[in-house]
């Protein structure tokens, strides 16, 4: 037995056997004399006739764990399979999980393992707790390189899950993901079947994680489903395709309209199709993550210090107006300065951008702001220049950006 196999978890399960022994036959005492004989149900059945896509790509679209040949793919949902279902956890709940891995010919082999909580109980201490089991389900039968005889699906619905426990260990150069044992039992003899840890599945340990990437693009199409998004021009994955096709299952409450600048964060490979695919983790209206407001005071001071640079009437995007005060703001967007207003009407950046950056430096008190008590009106001090974001009572919504000094009792509002 593996010493991952020998677990402190709380109260150690010692199950202890001596023959000419008699116990009662309590609840208890039959669900040990279960373990000790080790008796489990291996079903099988022949060829699966599912014609469910298991290609790397849909594989990895639908959320299964997925073993490439030099890469896994989302990792995230085993995390989470062994913290709902860890037998050290606090609160163990029910999951399940499908993983797919690859033979070297490219033919899928599937595993799926459930963690169940019964309806059944025992006594612990005289309190009834109730019945766990692991299910586990490998289909070979895409294999298409092994013997007839070999594809089969076997399953195994009996693995008490007060014994067994899901782990991932990094063992020399392979990480495997196992049921392994967390009690240690002294059987009646050496004729008795064995319980032994379960291979659910292993992997190279210096495969690659994918990660995550990221693009910003426009849209070009909304549907009810799906957005078709166009990369901006120095975006690496233009180089692949001119326009990406993103799924809205997961977003669809969302509207994306034509024209939106997007951030869309994917898994990380795309998919040979045209339009091509990726499946998007995240989707952001935003511009950029860098830019920089560059405010410059007028010299000499003119009589007119309040500038509308975008009245609300020259875009449906907005339902106020944007100001400068005693100066003209520019943007540095990507290494390029251009002026406020075309920034904001050519969608190279959106006000709702700048003042969430605004918020998040307030937050990381990177400046100094405030709200005034006249309806939530906001503040944020830079030291170069000043944002007013208004929002009062009578509902003026309006935008200034000013003077360091700029306060909102400059302004006649």
């Amino acid at each position: 037995m593996k010493k991952n196999e020998k677990i402190m978890i709380g109260i150690l399960v010692l199950i202890t056997i001596i023959g000419g022994v008699v116990f009662a036959k309590t609840e208890i005492w039959q669900k040990v004399k279960n373990v000790t004989t080790g008796e489990t149900k291996k079903k099988q059945s022949m060829v699966d006739n599912s014609n469910e896509d298991y290609s790397l790509e849909k594989a990895v679209e639908n959320g299964y764990f997925v073993i490439g040949h030099n890469k896994i793919y989302n990792k995230d949902k085993l995390d989470k399979f062994i913290e709902n279902t860890s037998i050290n956890s606090k609160n163990r709940i029910e999951d399940s999980i499908k993983i797919v891995q690859y033979t070297t010919e490219g033919d899928p082999i599937i595993t799926e393992l459930s963690y169940k909580i019964k309806d059944e109980t025992y006594l612990i201490s005289e309190k009834p707790v109730n019945k766990t089991t692991y299910t586990l389900k490998v289909d070979n039968t895409r294999d298409k390189w092994s013997t007839q005889e070999d594809r089969k699906i076997i399953t195994n619905d009996d693995i008490p899950g007060d014994i067994y426990g899901i782990t991932e260990t990094k063992e020399g150069d392979m990480v495997s993901i196992d049921l392994s044992l967390y009690a240690e039992i002294d059987y009646i003899d050496e004729n008795v079947k064995r319980y032994e840890a379960i291979n659910i599945c292993s992997y190279p340990s210096n495969t690659k994680q994918e990660e995550d990437l990221s693009f910003y693009g426009r849209v070009i199409e909304s549907h009810q489903k799906y957005i078709l998004v166009e990369p901006n021009e120095d975006e690496e994955i233009r180089k692949s395709a001119d326009k990406i096709e993103i799924s809205l299952e997961e977003n669809s409450d969302a509207i994306y309209k034509v024209g939106t600048n997007v951030k869309i964060t994917y898994k990380g490979y795309v998919m040979e199709s045209y339009p091509a695919k990726v499946v998007a983790t995240n989707i952001e209206i935003k511009s950029t993550d860098k830019f920089e407001i560059r405010f410059y005071d007028k010299h000499p001071q003119s009589e007119t210090k309040v500038c509308k640079i975008l009245d609300k009437s020259e875009t449906d995007k907005y339902d106020y107006n944007i100001y400068t005060y005693e100066g003209t703001a520019n943007i540095l967007i990507n290494k390029e300065e251009i002026s406020l207003r075309d920034a904001l009407l050519n969608n190279k950046i959106t006000m709702n951008e700048i003042i969430e950056k605004a918020n998040q430096d307030l937050k990381d008190k990177k400046i100094t702001g405030d709200m005034y008590r006249d309806g939530g009106s906001m503040i944020y001090q830079y030291k170069n220049y000043t944002i007013i974001k208004c929002h009062t009572i009578d509902g003026n919504r309006d935008v200034y950006i000013g003077i360091p000094e700029l306060t909102i009792n400059d302004l006649e509002i």
